[in-house]
């Protein structure tokens, strides 16, 4: 959510004046994140998000911004979309497809509890399970081929030590990709600040924009490398509490508990890959946040040598 795209206040003011939101008293640039245009707007009817969307089509948004409203049907703290006095949830602003959600209350904590992880748990089962059935035609864009195609493009700013260590994960990831685990709607980016906290519950979860239909697993393994890892180090209490709590809602099969190593394997090498890729070549903007690929070439090391795995596996038997 950095500010690639600048707006003006005449600008919103423009924008606000075809919603019955209330008049615009201030806004600011949203410095979390790293895939689209966000600012927090404050109106005389409340505070808001507005996102300009960077790189999501106009044909594909409308897929993102329904399912947005499911979830929301179903109970979970996501933002809605609100409609302009036409009835559009979807507009555009300063050349970029653009949207307006209302300000979920709560903050995004940093350093995540025990609690904080079973919370997480919960809520992705709960995302899982409202979503089952549910049709979304979007597929996952950042799978093996795409890690390739990164890999052919960051390899001259690499080490001779990191490219042989991913050319090795990604042989290993095909090797064992498996083919036959759940599938269904994936968050796919279930990160510290894209979830919102008050009073230690949740209030929100953000950011459904890299969402897709893929394994349900790898929706987990995303979440957890995140939320159960402090400073790049692999939690092995945090690990238990999530799949704990996850499957108090959704148990997994056992098909899927043997590919648990795996997919927390692949979990670490996309997002590892992805902030290489954007270290190598960032994005201009106005506010950009780079965010540390060493984190999860350290938590990949971590699971290739799985020294606690058994622990996490055994509490979830």
């Amino acid at each position: 959510m950095s500010v690639y795209t600048r707006i003006t206040r005449p600008q919103l003011d423009q924008f606000f004046s075809d919603y019955t939101l209330g008049e615009v008293v201030g806004f600011e640039g949203i410095t979390d994140g790293i895939d689209n245009t966000n600012y927090f707007v404050t109106t005389t009817q409340g505070g808001f998000v507005l996102t300009l969307f960077e790189s999501l089509t106009v044909d594909d948004l409308p897929h993102f911004l329904k399912l947005l409203s499911h979830l929301g049907k179903n109970d979970l703290p996501c933002p809605r979309p609100q409609s302009d006095r036409q009835g559009n949830p979807l507009r555009e602003l300063n050349g970029k497809p653009a949207a307006v959600f209302k300000r979920l209350s709560g903050a995004a904590t940093v350093s995540p509890s025990v609690l904080h992880c079973q919370e997480i748990g919960l809520q992705l089962a709960s995302l899982h399970r409202c979503t089952q059935g549910y049709v979304f035609p979007i597929q996952n864009s950042n799978d093996l081929s795409w890690g390739k195609s990164v890999l052919d493009k960051i390899g001259m700013h690499l080490s001779a030590t990191d490219r042989k260590l991913i050319d090795d994960e990604l042989i290993f990831q095909a090797e064992n990709n498996p083919v036959s685990l759940p599938r269904g709607v994936i968050h796919a980016d279930l990160f510290r600040d894209n979830v919102l906290f008050a009073d230690d519950r949740l209030s929100g979860l953000l950011d459904f924009y890299s969402a897709c239909t893929d394994t349900l697993l790898l929706d987990v393994a995303i979440a957890a490398n995140d939320w159960c890892c402090d400073n790049g180090t692999v939690n092995a209490g945090k690990f238990a509490a999530l799949l704990t709590a996850y499957e108090n809602l959704r148990p997994l099969e056992p098909l899927e508990k043997q590919h648990w190593p795996t997919m927390l394997r692949a979990a670490a090498l996309r997002f590892w890959l992805s902030r290489l890729e954007h270290q190598c070549y960032p994005r201009p903007g106005e506010i950009i946040q780079q965010k540390d690929p060493l984190v999860f070439r350290d938590i990949l090391l971590q699971h290739r040598q799985q020294t606690y795995l058994s622990l996490n596996l055994r509490s979830t038997a």
